[in-house]
């Protein structure tokens, strides 16, 4: 009863108003649990895995979403990177031509100072009491012009090179790269650029008309001269030699304008290859590609500054200078460390030129021999002639003596055969035959030190590799061919060996027949 019980154990579901009551009619209302559980569970597993699928596809948008964001700010990060190298590359560019403009008006403004300036010390000169005409006071007032001019100028031009390597060292403020090296070079600069003749004070209303033609006049009527001291140096003098250091504006002249540094690639190469295109890369550039030009301009152009500077500094007396052809020839003689003697330098001021040039022309001699020796250096082809002819020479010198050495000997032989071994023929024949062999020692020899001088360069050593490989190749064909000889006669060998037992064991059954023959 209780088994029945269970299995008919019945689940009451509501029904609604509208319907009949179901107590009357059960088995059409009531399921069994068991079904019912099995449903659910069905149920329950179906929707875990609609969340679990729905998790994963939520987790599988949101990854793909993350892609591609990261993805659209690695590209956005390559178009800002790329887009900030092409700035930085514009700017780069337009900062590199502002600092060419701006050294070329500075280089123009220093050689008119220069000019200038001795166009004002030859008027002065001219004068027999050197004062000052309005002449020389607008020249010197238009070289403080230029000269203050310039310095603006030199302050404008580091603000765009300190700009120009904040650019080329990506760095955001440009304090940084006012450096204490570059503070000093700028100090520098502004200290040479603002050296000048001054005007001190307007010639006009200082002399009579009378005095004046009465100093010019003397100038021609004067016999006596006024001795001078050595530390005697006029005023303009002394404020013009120092101008001539305007001239490193002409370093940075020819820096911009050269190829090596204009040129966007050659830059880029150069910065790959960690070289710092600057003035002493590119002047080393000109002297080796155009030596004797280099040399030429570089003399012309210190004959001219120290012949001038002689003159200025030099003086008969204390109202009269060196005539320029004088200082040309003082400046010849000490620049070529000749010193004659006939012309000397009378003021410190002469003196320190003078050293000056010595030194100068020292080291030009120095570079016009290395020049010199450059040139009378064998090319490579050349060089290749010259030993082709020094070794057919050679070859054709031990062919003579080898061939002496066989002449020789065949006199000794044929005279020791006619037993003359103490004739003076065998004698001279036995001299001769040690000569030709020391002969061709010495041939050799200078074979060897000509073909140690022909390796010089990496064709040679590539030459005598590709030599010493072939030879190598030979040397191993060699070897395999002798090791092929050594198998098959250790073939041979094998066979021969084999042969031998083979006869020597028929022999034996022979004997073994023969024997009791011989008993019998």
């Amino acid at each position: 009863m209780t088994s029945v019980e269970h299995r008919s154990t019945v689940l009451n579901f509501p029904v609604s108003d509208d319907q009949p009551n179901t107590n009357h009619i059960e088995c059409s209302h009531k399921v069994p649990v068991k079904s019912v559980s099995i449903i659910s569970r069905h149920i329950s597993q179906l929707s875990l895995h609609s969340r679990r699928s729905s998790k994963q596809s939520n987790e599988t948008i949101s990854e793909n979403k993350l892609r591609q964001k990261s993805m659209q700010k690695r590209r956005s990060g390559k178009i800002l990177s790329m887009e900030l190298v092409s700035y930085r590359l514009s700017r780069r560019k337009k900062l590199h031509a502002k600092c060419r403009q701006v050294n070329d008006i500075m280089c123009a403004l220093g050689f008119l100072g220069i000019i200038l300036m001795i166009i004002d010390n030859e008027i002065t000169f001219a004068r027999f009491d050197h004062h000052e005409t309005i002449s020389t006071w607008l020249l010197k007032l238009t070289i403080t012009i230029s000269s203050m001019v310039l310095i603006g100028l030199v302050l404008y031009y580091h603000y765009y090179e300190i700009n120009l390597y904040c650019v080329n060292n990506s760095i955001e403020h440009w304090r940084v790269g006012l450096t204490g090296k570059r503070l000093l070079s700028i100090m520098l600069e502004i200290v040479i650029c603002s050296i000048h003749p001054i005007p001190r004070h307007f010639p006009i209303g200082q002399y009579s008309h009378d005095e004046r033609n009465i100093a010019n006049s003397t100038k021609n009527y004067q016999s006596t001269t006024i001795p001078i001291a050595l530390t005697y140096v006029p005023v303009d003098v002394a404020l013009g030699l120092p101008m001539f250091g305007r001239l490193y504006l002409c370093c940075r002249y020819i820096t911009f304008h050269s190829r090596l540094v204009r040129d966007t690639s050659l830059q880029s190469l150069g910065y790959l290859n960690k070289i710092s295109l600057d003035f002493i890369f590119v002047i080393k550039t000109y002297f080796q590609q155009w030596p004797i030009r280099c040399l030429v301009i570089f003399c012309t152009m210190v004959f001219l500054i120290g012949s001038w500077s002689l003159r200025a500094c030099d003086m008969i007396s204390e109202n009269e200078h060196i005539s320029i052809f004088a200082a040309m020839w003082l400046f010849i003689v000490t620049f070529t460390t000749v010193g004659y003697g006939d012309v000397t330098p009378a003021t410190y001021c002469g003196r320190s030129v003078a050293t000056i040039a010595s030194i100068i022309g020292i080291l030009v001699s120095a570079l016009l021999i290395a020049v010199v020796s450059q040139k009378l250096i064998l090319s490579r082809w050349e060089r290749y002639v010259h030993n082709f002819v020094l070794n057919c020479e050679l070859a054709k010198a031990q062919k003579h003596q080898a061939a002496n050495i066989i002449i020789n000997a065949w006199k000794m032989w044929r005279l020791t055969k006619i037993h003359k071994y103490n004739s003076i023929e065998y004698i001279q024949s036995q001299q001769a035959f040690f000569k030709s062999i020391d002969g061709i020692k010495y041939i050799k020899k200078k074979q060897r030190k000509l073909n140690d001088n022909h390796i010089t360069g990496l064709a040679e050593l590539l030459m005598i590799q590709r030599d010493t490989s072939t030879v190598l190749d030979q040397s191993l064909e060699q070897m395999n061919t002798m090791k092929r000889k050594i198998d098959s006669v250790d073939e041979k060998l094998d066979a021969v060996n084999q042969t031998v037992h083979h006869i020597q064991n028929t022999l034996s059954l022979l004997l073994d027949r023969i024997t009791p023959l011989k008993r019998v």
